[in-house]
């Protein structure tokens, strides 16, 4: 890209040159009224002004100064992007890994907080455990000398009691007497007499 710039340098000053050379030459063809060498001037001038202005197109549609340097910043901005995010990226990484070592360290923390709890409760419990044994053994002694706990000796004759309007005598309430296990017969799925 250099040489062209310095390609289309040399031809404007080499353009610039010969304009210099053709003014010169009409000059000199006015001064010495041939027609000849004004003509000729001229033609060389204009030659001169068209290599000219095609060097300043050239240029014009070959130069990508601008657009190079515009492509410089534009790779340079996403250079800085990128390192911003790979940065960013590896600081939400760090910070995640920070997170998850908090979150472990709490996890154990109340895993020990939760043992000790329940070690404490564990020890309260047999203590009142052992408390309650003895104080359920004392109750029960006590009842015991006091004869609570001894079976009755004498049976106690069952009473019916009839609806009004209803006699019920003896022999009939002796006969049946009243079913001995209905849990057992209601499992069975039987009906009661």
């Amino acid at each position: 890209m250099d040489q062209t710039i310095t390609r289309a340098k040399l031809a404007v000053v080499a353009a610039g040159s010969v304009m210099l050379s053709a003014s010169g030459i009409v000059a000199y063809g006015v001064v010495e009224q041939s027609i000849a060498a004004s003509v000729g001037g001229g033609f060389a001038g204009l030659a001169a002004a068209v290599m000219l202005t095609l060097a300043k197109v050239r240029t014009w549609t070959v130069d990508t100064g601008v657009e190079r340097r515009q492509l410089e910043e534009a790779k340079r901005q996403a250079h800085d992007t990128h390192t911003r995010y790979v940065a960013a990226e590896g600081a939400l990484t760090e910070e995640h890994r920070r997170r998850v070592r908090d979150l472990e360290a709490e996890r154990v923390h109340l895993h020990q907080q939760l043992e000790a709890g329940k070690a404490a409760l564990e020890e309260r419990f047999e203590a009142q455990r052992e408390a309650l044994i003895l104080a359920s053994m004392e109750t029960g002694i006590k009842l015991h000398l006091a004869g609570l706990l001894n079976a009755p000796s004498a049976t106690a004759e069952a009473k019916i009691m009839p609806f009004p309007g209803q006699q019920v005598s003896r022999e009939r309430a002796a006969t049946h007497p009243a079913d001995p296990a209905p849990e057992a017969t209601r499992d069975r799925g039987a009906a009661r007499p």
